[in-house]
């Protein structure tokens, strides 16, 4: 099955990219594959587009046009990508529309939302929320999410295709697995019994703590304060939480040791809880009631899609799985597909490895390129177990298909991780571990050698921090200790090597990057910075309360609405610069007055010009009017002069690239945008913590994010913070279970054999004391998620190590570097691996031992803060114009009436009587009726039964099924070019004569209805006039105006004169003569 799978190991900074587009432009240019036969899959689309521009160069250099051209019909893109593209071409087979509408990101979390809050009963909710309370998930009167815990179980089951039966199934399983650890059910203590119990034992226990002369310590003081509480708590429920029985069962280390023989009884009777029918019942109760609502949403969800015929993401996984087994698309694809290349295997969920299993079958030729050392997607549903079976299956690597050489870091750096890394991967083989570096000291063919300067110290660094005096060692003085390290660094800024230069220069802000473990250590530590002066480009929360975000919502709202007084108080204090007094000061006299017309603040600058905006944007989208308000009110140059402008223009870009995103989902949940809309929008956001700054990269500020998010990056250098974490081996919660562990994954169904474990914890974080919990600790369940955060802590410790290129600063204080530790103790090694106050470290390759630089600091908890500075920001002029009026281009009805509106003409020359029309045919249609049949039947000697057919179409165009007569067209077209040929015989008739001309600057582009030609250069204007009478009278001197405009431009463009000039009236047979 496997055969013609190669895979390739190439581990960080080795060229991955360089390797698979060689592999793939060697494969067209001799020709083993065409361009219309390869799938690639990249983990992000501009991956991809990178891939296929590198390789088409590739093609070009070789001359290979015509293959460079037709890979632009090669499948190379995302997964989600290609699985629509398949989905769509054999949608018949899939049993999808062609034009299947796929739920974008984003929605699909809304939706399934709202398909989880229709299934789940009020009773339910009830139950879970009392169950959060007495397993004492809910506590100090917050209420547990466990609606989070519910979409957890979804993505899981979802992301494993686990049917109906699967799910049952895990509901059962979770439970066994657990209940083997707890005590036999005591039948005959019921849940009352053991609270009356305990309570009459807690009120011994505290009088016999308060009576206690002999313990006068302030920590059986606070016992029994504590029991006294727990009294309080019993008498107004009946109950407690679990958790507080599992703190009394282990009560004697809470008191002194004078009075732990009087909470013996206590301890002991706590202890038993574990074995009541209540506790077990509480805990099984909750995990089925997640796992139901869980099956529930997921079918409501899934009958919601049916209904609509949509799609979303995992949706298409599954689809385009099963549509992998039909016969047809078999043959299909295995005909097509010469290559199928992926990208990033490691970070692949177990839905996507199976497409890609079912793919390489199918293909001639497959190459799976990753590392999985990199696998560090385990959150998102990557499963490296999977990966680990694929890879044993395949056999050993081809050494010729190892990356072996860094072209990324120093020696130094490249020798310390293959030492560390080595040791901290001991299932993987040594030669997929290890690199050999390309930059040396001395140089090397790819490499210029490094200047003396640069060359004289390690790119292996070690900060140690050490508190002043009795300084309590502390997250926050780390922090800020870190962050005067930064500055004194960037005081005196080594030499560094950036990508894609070939010569030294100094370190900038821009140059670093600090990692750390979570999204809220970022901003600690980013805040730490901003007190030492440095910016900080950091992804984080908070973009509404910025200062330039209120000053845009101010203005946005008071488009919306002229009496948000709020919003005109906003703008006066930021946008006018107005001090809070004032703005006070200013609105009372205003209400003193408020008898007066207008409202608060008219008078000031920004709110007359936004009174302007909203007379001329009702008709704009939210976006449009967004941009007229940054620009007309040139709100960038007021925000960037309350400095950090680019951090600023970013959060105003940030505001409207969430514009455009609200208004794109409005169009594809096809309901309306609005400026109210958006602004709820927002508020969502604010509401979901997900209102995200806008990151401004730049080289004044240095890089702050997590480990995570640094995977495919790399910078001069790297400080791996947050060393000291300890192991997050938790047992409890979510977990993807084998059957049986030992048993080798069957790749022709890796979805198989495998079930979903769901564990709640009732004891919140303790975990000692506890007989069962300590059962559980020391059993098989426990030994594998331990393994397992091992090895998940050293992947993402290889992520962050080798993002560095020239120095990597690792910074350690009383806590050490257990982190690294543990890594480098997974091959048997113990020891401290950043001990202090030394230069030497363990880590030896090929005889070579590594050096560190070490560096030391003794600081007080606070460091003094020093004042931000940001560069310059260039605007082109001081002041901006705004918008100049223009006067229009073509002619309106102002500038004709304003011309032309003295206008007159005489009484109405009658050459026909008005025809008998029936009241129900529309006079403005049957003028234009006869207007196009006179154009039609001004030639002499018509065949009468052309005239008559000729009519009687006009009038089914026109006028259909209206009750209009033919006769009268026949008429009226006989007495009007009677009367033009008596009053002025041997005239040329023209209709529809274009006129195209200019008067006092402004354009006419129109035709003119009738001209006459009478020779010597003298014409005749007619004009037609379709309008009922009423109307006209309305629209006289317009219609007027535009004749006297035509008899002007035609003088011009026939360079003749105009001896008359008549508004022509088809429907009434006359016409009125207009002065001119």
């Amino acid at each position: 099955m496997l055969n013609n799978l190669k895979l390739i190991s190439a581990g960080a900074g080795s060229g991955k990219t360089y390797r698979l587009t060689r592999e793939m432009a060697d494969l067209l240019t001799s020709g083993t594959v065409r361009p219309t036969g390869i799938i690639a899959t990249t983990f992000t689309k501009r991956a991809a587009a990178e891939l296929k521009e590198r390789v088409r160069v590739a093609l070009l250099r070789q001359g290979m046009s015509r293959e460079a051209n037709e890979l632009t019909n090669a499948l190379i893109g995302t997964v989600h990508g290609l699985g629509v593209k398949l989905l769509r071409r054999f949608a018949y087979e899939a049993g999808v529309s062609p034009k299947v509408d796929i739920i974008a990101d984003g929605d699909d979390q809304r939706l399934f939302n709202l398909s989880m809050a229709a299934v789940i009963s009020l009773d339910q909710i009830r139950k879970i929320e009392h169950l959060c309370t007495t397993l004492g998930l809910s506590r100090n009167g917050e209420k547990y999410n466990w609606r989070k815990d519910v979409l957890g179980l979804v993505e899981i089951i979802r992301g494993n295709n686990f049917s109906r039966e699967d799910i049952e199934r895990s509901k059962r399983l979770s439970w066994e697995s657990l209940q083997q650890f707890l005590p036999p059910v005591l039948e005959d203590l019921t849940l009352q019994q053991y609270n009356v119990r305990i309570g009459r034992v807690l009120k011994e226990t505290y009088e016999a703590l308060f009576a206690n002369e002999a313990d006068g310590t302030k920590k059986t003081e606070s016992a029994a304060l504590y029991l006294r509480n727990l009294l309080s708590q019993l008498k107004e429920r009946d109950h407690l939480p679990w958790l507080e029985y599992a703190k009394l069962g282990r009560f004697t280390q809470e008191v002194g040791a004078k009075s732990r023989d009087l909470v013996s009884d206590l301890e002991e009777l706590a202890q038993r809880h574990p074995g009541t029918t209540a506790f077990q019942h509480d805990i099984r109760a909750y995990q089925d009631l997640l796992f139901d609502v869980a099956r529930d949403a997921i079918a409501e969800y899934d009958q919601y899609k049916k209904k609509r015929g949509r799609i979303d993401y995992t949706d298409m996984e599954v689809l385009v799985l099963d549509l992998l087994d039909h016969p047809k698309v078999q043959d299909t694809l295995r005909d097509e597909i010469d290559l199928l290349m992926v990208d990033e295997f490691q970070d692949t969920s177990p839905i996507q490895l199976a497409i890609f299993l079912r793919l390489s079958q199918l293909a001639r030729q497959s190459i799976w390129v990753g590392d999985p050392k990199q696998s560090i997607y385990g959150f998102r549903g990557a499963e490296p177990r999977l990966m680990a079976a694929v890879m044993q299956a395949n056999g050993p690597i081809d050494p010729a298909n190892i990356q072996r050489q860094s072209w990324r870091s120093r020696e130094d750096l490249v020798y310390a991780c293959n030492s560390l890394f080595v040791s901290a991967f001991p299932d993987i083989p040594a030669e997929e571990v290890s690199l050999d570096p390309v930059r040396l000291r001395e140089g090397s063919r790819f490499s210029p050698p490094e200047s003396p300067e640069m060359a004289a110290h390690s790119g292996l660094v070690h900060w140690h921090f050490e508190p002043e005096g009795k300084t309590r060692h502390s997250a926050v003085f780390m922090q800020s200790t870190l962050a005067k390290a930064v500055r004194e660094l960037l005081a005196n800024p080594p030499l560094v090597l950036p990508k894609g230069e070939k010569t030294e220069r100094r370190l900038r802000a821009g140059d670093i990057a600090i990692l750390c473990r979570s999204n809220f250590g970022c901003t600690a530590v980013a805040e730490s910075l901003a007190d030492q002066g440095i910016p900080a480009a950091i992804a984080r929360t908070g973009l509404l309360v910025t200062a330039e975000a209120t000053l845009l919502m101010a203005c946005l709202k008071y488009m919306l609405n002229p009496g948000d007084t709020l919003s005109v108080a906003e703008i006066m204090l930021l946008g006018c610069r107005h001090d809070l007094p004032n703005i006070i000061d200013h609105r009372l006299e205003f209400m003193a007055r408020e008898k007066e017309n207008g409202s608060w603040g008219s008078c000031e600058g920004l709110i007359g010009r936004l009174d302007e905006l909203r007379k001329v944007t009702s008709e704009h989208s939210t976006s449009e009017m967004l941009n007229i308000v940054l620009e007309r009110l040139d709100l960038r140059r007021i925000a960037v002069a309350w400095g950090d402008g680019e951090q600023r223009l970013s959060n105003l870009d940030e505001l409207r690239r969430l514009a455009v995103a609200y208004e794109d989902s409005c169009h594809r949940q096809h309901t309306a945008a609005s400026l109210g809309g958006y602004l709820l929008y927002l508020d969502q956001l604010i509401r979901e913590k997900n209102d995200k700054q806008g990151a401004s990269e730049r080289p004044d500020a240095v890089n702050v994010l997590t480990y995570h998010r640094s995977k495919g990056l790399e910078w001069p250098t790297v400080i791996c913070y947050n060393l000291d974490q300890s192991l997050r081996a938790d047992v409890w919660g979510r977990a993807v279970v084998p059957d049986d562990p030992a048993a080798p994954v069957d790749l022709d169904r890796p979805l198989a054999n495998r079930w979903l474990r769901y564990w709640v914890n009732p004891y919140d974080r303790i975990s000692g004391g506890i007989p069962w919990v300590d059962a559980l600790a020391e059993s098989d369940f426990q030994l594998q998620a331990t393994e397992q955060a091992l090895a998940e802590e050293a992947r993402l410790l290889y992520v962050g190590m080798t993002r560095a290129r020239d120095y990597l600063i690792l910074p350690t204080g009383k806590g050490g570097a257990s982190w690294v530790n543990r890594a480098y103790g997974r091959g048997g090694k113990e020891t401290d691996v950043l001990a202090p106050d030394t230069t030497e470290t363990p880590f030896t390759w090929n005889g070579v031992d590594v050096d560190k630089r070490y560096q030391h600091w003794v600081e007080p908890r606070q460091q003094p803060a020093y004042p931000m500075t940001y560069r310059s920001i260039p605007f082109i002029d001081r002041e901006r114009p705004g918008r100049k009026p223009y006067a229009p281009l073509g002619v309106d009805e102002t500038f004709l009436l304003d011309r032309y509106g003295s206008s007159t003409c005489s009484e109405a020359v009658h050459y026909a009587g008005t025809p008998d029309v029936d009241p129900a045919v529309d006079h403005r249609l049957f003028g234009r009726c006869v207007s196009a049949f006179m154009a039609g039947d001004s030639g002499e000697g018509l065949d009468p039964e052309y005239r008559r057919e000729l009519a009687e179409s006009l009038i089914t165009d026109f006028l259909p099924g209206q009750p209009a007569d033919a006769e009268h067209l026949l008429d009226l077209s006989v007495a009007f070019h009677d009367f033009h040929r008596t009053n002025w015989p041997g005239a040329e008739l023209h209709c529809q004569y274009p006129l195209r001309g200019r008067v006092s600057h402004r354009r006419y582009d129109k035709c003119v209805d009738w001209l006459l030609g009478l020779g010597n250069a003298e014409y005749i204007l007619m004009y037609d006039v379709c309008l009922p009478p009423k109307q006209y009278q309305q629209q006289a001197g317009l219609k007027m105006a535009e004749l006297r405009l035509q008899a002007e431009v035609a003088k011009q463009v026939l360079g003749a004169q105009i001896l008359a000039a008549y508004l022509h009236f088809p429907a009434q047979g006359c016409v009125n003569e207009v002065k001119l």
